[in-house]
């Protein structure tokens, strides 16, 4: 028994002995009023904990999504005066009876690019009204079919302003597929 009340009265101070220097124990007992006035400053300083207070967690702070850079602007041309850019005048009107007075007739009624009925038909005929190809047989300025020609409305295969008609009308309704050179 007095080896246990030797630990007990050496075991504080070889506790407390590690970094800080040596404390001493009182070798009475304390009474709880001793005691007290240390208790309520611990109790002033220690966090106290209460099961019914919660703590809001703590949400991650969310990562902020990299944004691509966009590329840089391509170079701008250097201006030029207005006066050195010249604007091709408008071309003149084909001339009345023409073949290109046709077409832009047929083109302005049905709500077609003149310019592009016009490359079809270059291409097509070379603008020649009298245009026969035998492995069709494809006939005229457009070249068509002669079954084609008549489904469409035509009388005449060998006639221009039918074969620009119903070209435009064709091609306004979307049937450019009929065609190789649209």
């Amino acid at each position: 028994m007095a080896l246990g009340l030797a630990v007990l009265t050496i075991s504080p101070i070889v506790m407390a002995s590690g970094r800080h220097s040596p404390v001493a124990v009182a070798s009475t007992p304390t009474s709880v009023a001793s005691v007290q006035p240390a208790a309520d400053r611990l109790a002033r300083t220690l966090p106290v904990r209460d099961p019914e207070l919660r703590l809001p967690e703590a949400t991650p702070t969310p990562v902020p999504t990299p944004v691509p850079t966009p590329p840089p602007p391509p170079p701008t041309a250097t201006p030029v005066a207005k006066a050195a850019v010249a604007t091709p005048p408008p071309a003149p009107p084909p001339a009345p009876g023409t073949i290109e007075a046709i077409i832009k007739t047929a083109a302005d009624a049905n709500g077609v690019s003149y310019p592009w009925m016009l490359k079809i038909a270059r291409c097509e005929s070379g603008l020649n009204p009298r245009a026969y190809n035998a492995s069709g047989p494809y006939y005229g300025l457009y070249q068509f079919l002669q079954s084609t020609f008549r489904a469409n409305g035509g009388t005449d295969i060998w006639d221009p302003v039918q074969q620009a008609n119903i070209t435009a009308k064709m091609l306004a309704h979307g049937q450019a597929h009929q065609w190789g050179c649209a």
